[in-house]
């Protein structure tokens, strides 16, 4: 194709930069366009159908800043070309200001050393249009260099704007196939009796069945945040119970916080299980361990001997010994009983906040004569280090 003489290709690799190029940035659909337009026009003469192919590739993975990494190796296998027929065609890009760099590659190796790996950084190109397709299709533009703006159109440029609109919603205009223009009678579905095999409609729904929830679980909100509460006390201190959610875990241990169990009695009972890892839900482990115990041990079944148990042998304890245990437990210190209900953690919160914004509040509303001297606070400090602690 003959070279066009009144267009001067950019041989400089310095003005092929992001900072020095003359070329504006543009977006994937007028990348296109120009790049068939350069070749039409033949502004490089060794432009061809290849580069348009070269430029397709690289328009298609485009990121939304206008970017696209080189990836020659993947890039001529996918083209079916060899590798230095793509490098003069990105070359033949850059000449025409359709292809500017926005980072070097380097064949430094980015993995750790010893690692026996190899990895260099890629080169980023990003698209631009330069200003001769601006000036063929009749583009105001406000700027210049890569941040130039494209703000309007000139006459001509309006004029062959809406010609090229025109022809292309004539190519992309959607026409009916005749079978769709149907005006025959279709035929509807005869029902005879009162069942039929056809589809139920779904504009009425069925009423919900109400879920049936045991005994145990059943509880008012006050309950369930009541119960919440004590399991955020517990799922700290039972690893394998952490990740779980607050209400799963609330409602699977909602029959022993009901039944009156503390909070360190319920974590030291989960404690003693046995379990392996961390299960998948730790709220449906806990249910069924506590359906296998309700199973085994039934509320009314007696755990003591009966007549069949073998009699127990063995010596009583003498009476030194049993007085021995009784002076033991009375030298043991008595736990004390608590003053109060346990104050929630968020009401201790708030009063620590509240404190806080006190002490700032009285420390900006300090005077001069509130404040202490320089002798008097050395003065302090001196008492405070001479007093023995």
């Amino acid at each position: 194709m003959p070279e066009n003489r009144q267009f001067a290709l950019i041989r400089d690799h310095a003005d092929q930069e992001v900072g020095t190029t003359a070329s504006r940035r543009t977006r994937r659909s007028e990348f296109l366009r120009a790049c068939t337009w350069a070749v039409e026009a033949g502004l490089h003469p060794r432009a061809s159908p290849t580069t348009l192919r070269v430029a397709h590739d690289l328009a298609h993975r485009l990121n939304t800043d206008g970017h696209v990494a080189y990836s020659r190796e993947p890039m001529w296998r996918r083209l079916r070309i060899s590798r230095r027929t793509l490098e003069r065609h990105v070359a033949v890009l850059r000449e025409i200001g359709l292809l500017v760099w926005a980072e070097h590659g380097s064949r430094t190796n980015t993995r750790p050393a010893g690692s026996g790996e190899w990895a260099g950084t890629a080169t980023i190109y990003a698209v631009v249009v330069p200003r001769a397709w601006d000036d063929a299709v009749g583009h105001r533009i406000r700027g210049r260099g890569y941040q130039a703006r494209h703000v309007g159109f000139t006459e001509r440029g309006r004029e062959l704007a809406i010609a090229d609109a025109r022809r292309r919603a004539r190519l992309h205009r959607r026409r009916d196939a005749p079978s769709r223009r149907t005006n025959h009678q279709r035929r509807t579905a005869q029902v005879e009796g009162k069942n039929n095999n056809t589809a139920r409609r779904s504009g009425r729904q069925r009423p919900r069945q109400p879920v049936h929830v045991p005994e145990p679980f059943r509880a008012n909100p006050q309950q369930a945040a009541c119960a919440v509460s004590i399991a955020a006390r517990i799922r700290p201190l039972v690893p394998w119970t952490q990740a779980e959610q607050l209400r799963r875990l609330a409602f699977a241990l909602r029959p022993w916080i009901s039944a009156g169990r503390s909070a360190e009695d319920i974590a030291a009972e989960l404690m003693a299980w046995w379990v392996p890892g961390r299960p998948a839900s730790p709220a449906a482990l806990i249910l069924a361990r506590s359906r296998e115990s309700a199973s085994t041990d039934g509320p009314g079944e007696d755990h003591g001997l009966d007549d069949a148990s073998p009699a127990i042998t063995g010596v009583p304890p003498n009476l030194a010994f049993r007085k021995a245990v009784e002076q033991l437990r009375e030298s043991l210190p008595r736990p004390a009983e608590p003053s109060g209900p346990e104050v929630p953690g968020f009401v201790i919160r708030d009063r620590i906040l509240a404190s806080l914004q006190q002490a700032e509040r009285a420390w900006r509303g300090r005077s001069a004569q509130d404040c202490a001297t320089f002798a008097e606070w050395e003065t302090i400090c001196d008492t405070r280090e001479g007093t023995p602690w």
